[in-house]
């Protein structure tokens, strides 16, 4: 026991559990959570914007579009759930449903890349050359056991680039611990999420950014040149712990329900059997908002050099957790909220003031 103190608070772990602070321009703020609701229905996935400008949403098999009042249509419907969602330049939808990509127009779906299949598509994003970018999390784990694919800690997953007329592509980077999201930017470079290794990563050139105080999502481009950044939810050192434990995490899943493991989650709270950590204990029946976030809601604003310039929260004991994909529309920030469902709406003009009163943004 003394051995395992004094790795803890001694050097080795310590360095090993920590995590960076919400400071500067991550500074927590309550923006998600004063966001209007749009839309409130559970199973959204994704959204997308097509060339029109139409938003459309991607809830369980349905591929949805939004309407001016806020009434939602059903575009196409699927015979599995939609686990990615993009638009090509000539405002075709292509959807992923897990473990194949079906594209408007075409007669078959593409079941896999360079001899290998899909597994868990999670996010599509077109490039200006005509490819669909693919990220595909994990060759072992389908995207509902995103779970599985940390605690396992064996990296499978790819980047791969497919020419939709052909149905060909190519593999361009692979062995990525769940990559979650990609941008083709300005400049010609292709950037990328890699959860579990909490960083956006270029193609051909490594790491793009510090690494990020929680787990990346999606990324969708700005109109500025800039990009939007989800996270899905934010790191603990308690999680970082576990995953050095090789035995206690083995056990864990292997008699545990997943939803009780010592994880990240999109949702928590609402259920007295989670992990539970002294910090989140609520306190006169307040569950203090810089508690150790089990889940959380975030999302960060790029500028076209990949400086993070603003970034909008909703913080332990809020609902608006789990952000996987934020876009800009004009003056309209739209937020999905996986953790609880619900389709959010923000002002950029207002974001920019609050972040700039605040100190955490420009």
């Amino acid at each position: 026991m003394l051995d395992f103190i004094g790795k803890m608070f001694g050097g080795r772990l310590r360095s090993n559990l920590s995590v960076p602070i919400l400071d500067g321009v991550f500074k927590p703020n309550n923006l998600l959570e004063q966001a209007d609701v749009v839309l409130e229905r559970p199973g959204l996935e994704d959204m997308a914007l097509a060339p029109d400008g139409t938003l459309h949403l991607a809830r369980g098999p349905e591929l949805l579009a939004l309407e001016a009042g806020g009434e939602t249509r059903l575009v196409r419907s699927f015979d599995g759930g939609i686990t990615a969602l993009a638009f090509l330049a000539d405002g075709r939808w292509v959807v992923g449903l897990g473990d194949r990509v079906e594209i408007e127009g075409r007669a078959a779906p593409v079941t896999e890349v360079a001899g290998h299949p899909f597994m868990a598509i999670t996010a599509l994003s077109p490039t200006r050359d005509g490819r669909l970018l693919i990220c595909d999390g994990s060759s072992r784990h389908p995207a509902d056991q995103w779970q599985y694919d940390l605690m396992d800690k064996q990296p499978t997953g790819r980047l791969v680039a497919l020419r939709p007329a052909s149905g060909e592509g190519e593999v361009l980077a692979g062995r990525l611990g769940w990559p979650y999201g990609v941008h083709h930017d300005v400049g010609g470079a292709i950037l990328f999420s890699e959860s579990w290794r909490h960083r956006l990563r270029m193609v051909g050139s490594g790491d793009a950014t510090a690494e990020l105080p929680g787990y990346p999502a999606r990324i969708t481009h700005t109109a500025d040149g800039g990009f939007w950044l989800s996270l899905f939810s934010g790191r603990m050192q308690i999680v970082e712990f576990v995953l050095s434990e090789n035995g206690f995490r083995r056990d864990m899943m292997a008699t545990i329900d997943p939803k009780y493991w010592i994880s990240p989650a999109y949702a928590s709270g609402e259920d007295f059997l989670e992990p539970l950590q002294s910090g989140g204990v609520k306190q006169m029946g307040i569950l203090k908002p810089w508690a150790p976030p089990r889940s959380y809601g975030l999302a960060v604003r790029y500028s076209a050099d990949r400086l993070p310039l603003l970034s909008i929260h909703s913080r332990v004991g809020g609902r608006n957790h789990g952000i996987a994909t934020t876009l800009e529309r004009g003056d309209d920030v739209f937020a999905l909220s996986k953790g609880a469902g619900r389709l959010l709406r923000l002002s950029l003009e207002a974001i920019r003031a609050e972040c700039a009163i605040a100190g955490g943004g420009q």
